[in-house]
């Protein structure tokens, strides 16, 4: 038996006829034929159907044109709907360039940690800025919405660009590692600031922040652990890829049997990753260093010195001022104490004991 199949237009293979234009006002667009007296479309490229459209809606108007005048009337529609176009791409192309101004604003905002509602404040000084140098200008830069909630909108926004762009990164990580720091923020809600760093198989190298996440109870280890789990699960990440983690020293992030980082060795070890490696988050290690030299000697000094000139408004200014006379580089520093603190009737003996100097020379340099 015989199966009939339903024809698509798809299969005819039709093509537009030039002359069409000429018989009907119609051109080709995107394939589809495009009407140039009342813009419709016909999608199937057949000569009934845009004849109909014609003797139905157009032929008592345009009959008239004929010869030399149908040729002129069919170049003007067409100029007519080359300017439409035109025009259209102006007002998206001049809408695209608002918006992108007002992310660029946003960006900066947020990058240098001012507040939302400043963005009122910038576009009042980029209106009078372009009210000088480019007043043709200045409806242009009025345009651009910096209101406290397009802000943040804007910074969601590129946020969540980011997130998705680490995402696709993270999929092709070999192997990665992660840092961790847990602090407390103005609000006194403690934040768990999550770094991820990343190599693919063509040795290239992502580092990223990954996740801030904050704790409402309590920030022992295992409140930590949820943590990170929790953005490991967001990012499809598997301890078995994970080579090693950096923290601070604090007994929650490197407790022997509950500490962070046991805590995530030991799920490591559960799915067949040995090679776990802990470092101390290099952030301290300037502090370490300076608790191991033990120059208890060196620093009782230097903080007797700066408590004597802190510790007073006038001991302040009068040192300020002191430095500006010796056209020191820094505004205000303790290089030049001693001069200041013998005027004061403060002597410090150690200023004279070159070795004292040497110690002083290497803690500061380290």
């Amino acid at each position: 038996m015989s199966s009939n199949k339903k024809r698509k237009i798809t299969d005819e293979g039709r093509i537009f006829n030039e002359k069409w234009t000429a018989d009907y006002f119609f051109i080709e667009m995107k394939n589809v034929a495009l009407c140039l007296i009342c813009k419709e479309t016909i999608s199937v490229f057949k000569d009934y159907n845009l004849r109909r459209h014609y003797l139905q809606k157009h032929a008592t108007k345009m009959d008239c044109y004929q010869g030399f005048f149908r040729k002129q009337k069919i170049l003007e529609l067409k100029t007519c709907l080359s300017s439409q176009q035109l025009s259209i791409k102006k007002v998206t192309s001049e809408s695209l360039t608002v918006t992108k101004a007002s992310y660029v604003v946003s960006s900066l905002i947020a990058k240098k940690s001012k507040p939302f509602i400043d963005g009122e404040f910038i576009k009042e000084c980029l209106e009078s800025v372009a009210d000088i140098m480019c007043p043709d200008k200045k409806t242009d830069f009025s345009k651009i919405s910096l209101s406290h909630q397009t802000i943040s909108r804007r910074i969601d926004d590129i946020g969540k660009f980011i997130e998705n762009k680490l995402e696709e990164k993270v999929r092709s990580f070999k192997y990665y590692s992660l840092a961790i720091d847990e602090s407390t923020d103005v609000m006194d809600t403690a934040q768990v600031a999550i770094f991820v760093r990343g190599i693919d198989n063509e040795f290239n190298i992502s580092e990223e922040m990954a996740s801030l996440v904050p704790l409402k109870d309590t920030t022992k280890a295992r409140d930590l652990f949820e943590a990170v789990e929790t953005t490991l699960n967001k990012f499809s990440l598997n301890l078995v890829n994970i080579s090693g983690i950096c923290t601070d020293g604090a007994p929650a992030m490197v407790g022997k049997k509950e500490g962070l980082t046991k805590l995530i060795e030991d799920h490591a070890v559960l799915v067949g990753n040995k090679g776990l490696m802990r470092y101390h988050c290099i952030v301290h290690q300037e502090n370490l260093c300076a608790k191991a030299l033990k120059m208890d000697n060196i620093m009782q000094i230097v903080i007797k010195c700066v408590t004597f000139i802190r510790a007073r408004g006038l001991n302040h200014r009068q040192f300020q001022d002191y430095l500006q006379i010796m056209e020191a580089d820094s505004r205000d520093a303790v290089y030049f104490s001693e001069s200041f603190m013998e005027s004061k009737g403060k002597p410090v003996i150690e200023f004279e004991d070159e070795n004292w100097l040497m110690d002083l020379a290497f803690l500061v340099d380290i």
